[in-house]
């Protein structure tokens, strides 16, 4: 009868060594496939957030200043609307850089915001009571439902008035509606506008947007503030008043941007200035916009001072720090303002 025998203490030892090192192996390539991961996930969410960020910015700085049919730098614009906050002279783009802690849109210290002036994507057609000395119009239908205390833009591609309305128009599919320009509520400075217009001219909602960064009052799993980019809109049918500020991208650390300036009112750009040096908003054509875009994942990247610390420049040559291992990059466009160029 043969004698059963087991794994002596080498073969044993041999065997977790063994153990060990294939274990440790799979480790490595399990934490490597992981890192490689959290990178493509972080790099593909910072290139489509800022992808949808310039497309949504850049369709807004395109049509600054846009009144249907004609660029506002031939237009002369009559503003009787109260208050003229976001009116008067019509300024199609005005900014602010590196704005201070308690901005009122709520905007991330040091960061830029901008404001954008232009009519409503829609319009509709004058029917009526045209007179400069009739204090009302009338518009075929109230189609983008413009309601009363609204800003409202009436251009025939030769001169513009901006008035309020102080009437309740008819509700939309309704046939023809009225807008009235009085003096009351104290949001007209005067019931005329500045000429007869015919029936070729057309009405806007004359809306104001905002662009900036917020804290979303969100953490990361680390603990970081996530912050984002931020529109604020006061649109058609909001009776003139400011809509609440609608999260647009996350991951949106910092916005600068800089304006192209016609200088010498041939209509091309001869220089450049942050918001802090610009003294004549008139002269502004385009916008360069920079989002600086970070993804939420730590430990993704080195930190700096690391040596696989990960190096990302701003437009001005300057490194970011990065103190929390997170990906980050920078992105920059250039978009002109398409009324105030040829």
């Amino acid at each position: 009868m043969n004698a059963q025998r087991g794994f002596g203490l080498i073969e044993l030892m041999i065997a977790i060594t063994l153990g060990l090192i294939l274990s440790t192996a799979i480790i490595q390539v399990f934490l490597a496939s992981r890192t490689s991961y959290q990178l493509q996930e972080s790099l593909s969410m910072i290139q489509e957030n800022a992808r949808f960020g310039m497309h949504f910015m850049g369709r807004e700085v395109r049509m600054a200043g846009y009144m249907g049919c004609n660029s506002v730098g031939n237009i002369d614009v009559n503003v009787i609307a109260k208050p003229a906050t976001y009116a008067a002279d019509f300024v199609p783009v005005k900014g602010e850089d590196d704005v201070g802690a308690g901005h009122t849109l709520g905007a991330v210290e040091g960061t830029d915001t901008i404001q954008i002036l232009r009519g409503g994507d829609g319009s509709v057609r004058l029917t009526g009571n045209l007179a400069p000395n009739n204090a009302n119009v009338q518009i075929e239908d109230n189609t983008y439902s413009i309601a009363k205390g609204d800003y409202v833009l009436i251009s025939d591609c030769t001169s513009a008035d901006i008035f309020r309305v102080t009437n309740t128009p008819k509700e939309s599919g309704k046939g023809t509606a009225t807008l009235t320009h009085s003096k009351g509520n104290d949001w007209n400075t005067s019931n005329r506008l500045s000429k007869i217009y015919g029936g070729d001219a057309e009405v806007f909602g004359f809306e104001v947007t905002h662009f900036f960064v917020r804290d979303t009052g969100r953490d990361t799993a680390g603990g970081r503030p996530v912050l984002s980019l931020y529109s604020q809109q006061r649109p058609t049918g909001s009776g003139g008043s400011m809509a609440a500020a609608v999260e647009l991208v996350e991951g949106v650390e910092n916005l600068q941007i800089v304006y192209g300036l016609d200088t010498d009112n041939d209509r091309a750009i001869d220089s450049y200035a942050d918001a802090s040096a610009v003294t004549d908003w008139q002269q502004v054509v385009s916008a360069k916009l920079e989002l600086t875009l970070v993804a939420n994942d730590e430990g993704v990247v080195g930190r700096t001072g690391s040596v696989d610390a990960q190096s990302v420049y701003d437009s001005s040559g300057q490194l970011l720090s990065n103190t929390d291992g997170r990906m980050r990059q920078v992105f920059s466009s250039v978009f002109a303002i398409r009324n105030r160029l040829p």
